[in-house]
């Protein structure tokens, strides 16, 4: 699974958030890297970066709300 990792300061490298939903502040995660990178692309800001790095908890929230939006589908 891939997220975007956002580093709002480019000094502090162990200062970076996931990129999460407004709604629910659930991560943004996809499971292919080609369309992780289109978004990465679409936003253009230099401050994000893709990671396979993310934490089982909000991961495990991520596929949870994915499996739900297929049943309601």
């Amino acid at each position: 699974m891939y997220a975007i990792r956002v580093q709002p300061n480019k000094y502090r490298k162990d200062e970076f958030y996931l990129m999460r939903d407004f709604n629910d502040f659930i991560v943004h995660v996809w499971s292919r890297k080609s369309e992780a990178e289109r978004m990465l692309t679409a936003l253009n800001d230099p401050t994000c970066s893709l990671t396979t790095e993310i934490p089982k908890a909000a991961l495990d929230r991520a596929v949870k709300k994915k499996q739900q939006a297929v049943k309601h589908e």
